[in-house]
């Protein structure tokens, strides 16, 4: 089945993950926002690169896509004492990804010319929908809690370097198919007072892509696995 509006799936799933509320008219309004700062190490690991001009089976071309920070913020909805829905976003980090050329097979002026840098800038937004269970009391201050949900990430935009034209023989174009996944994270809540609290969590999710660069009308392609590592910490304000 063709998605046509991933965002509005995402937001769809959210609606119908609140619907699960049966709570009383008091609750309706128990919402909270989150506002801090992440850092997102992707962990990528990315197939040789296969196309025209290429050594085969295997070019020795690859990538690593580097970390980034980023602003994070996120809207949850309590279902009730234990549970919630929560929408996290924030402001779509820029990743530099750099060469990993096999020296075994390409030629050591290559190597030393490319190895290790910035090809290309991608852009990727990423908004994931998590239903959080805490543990404790509501009345506690310290309340742990994990998460499962669905990712959502679109690599928006996506430029080649100089370096990166220079390496693939002239301008280049790069696409990357969007990507659903499994997530899941765990993080602790401290309660400073009814409205105001802080908020840590470590999250990862299930991410993959397949990257298409288009040279002169030779396309080469690879696929690109993430196991990222979110480290999340905010302020979160209930009302």
């Amino acid at each position: 089945m063709t998605l046509r509006h991933p965002l509005g799936a995402v937001a769809a799933l959210t609606l119908a993950l609140t619907g699960l509320s049966t709570t009383a008219q008091a609750q309706t309004q128990d919402y909270t926002v989150r506002v801090g700062y992440t850092h997102i190490a992707p962990h990528s690991s990315a197939t040789d690169a296969t196309g025209p001009f290429l050594f085969k089976p295997n070019s020795g071309i690859s990538l690593e896509v580097q970390k980034e920070s980023t602003l994070f913020f996120s809207v949850a909805r309590r279902l009730d004492d234990r549970f919630e829905v929560e929408l996290a976003l924030g402001l779509p980090p820029t990743h530099d990804v750099t060469a990993k050329l096999n020296p075994s097979i390409v030629p050591g002026y290559v190597v030393s010319a490319y190895q290790g840098q910035t090809i290309a800038r991608i852009r990727q937004m990423a908004p994931t929908v998590f239903l959080n269970y805490s543990f404790g009391e509501s009345s506690s201050a310290l309340r742990p809690f994990v998460g499962v949900g669905l990712n959502y990430t679109r690599f928006d935009d996506r430029r080649s370097t100089p370096t990166g034209n220079s390496l693939n023989g002239g301008p280049t174009d790069i696409r990357l198919t969007d990507s659903w996944g499994l997530a899941a994270q765990v993080g602790l809540d401290y309660r400073i007072n009814d409205q105001w609290s802080i908020h840590g969590s470590v999250a990862t999710a299930r991410v993959k892509t397949t990257l298409t660069a288009t040279t002169a009308g030779a396309a080469r392609t690879m696929d690109i696995h993430f196991r990222p590592v979110v480290l999340t910490i905010a302020a979160g304000y209930r009302f």
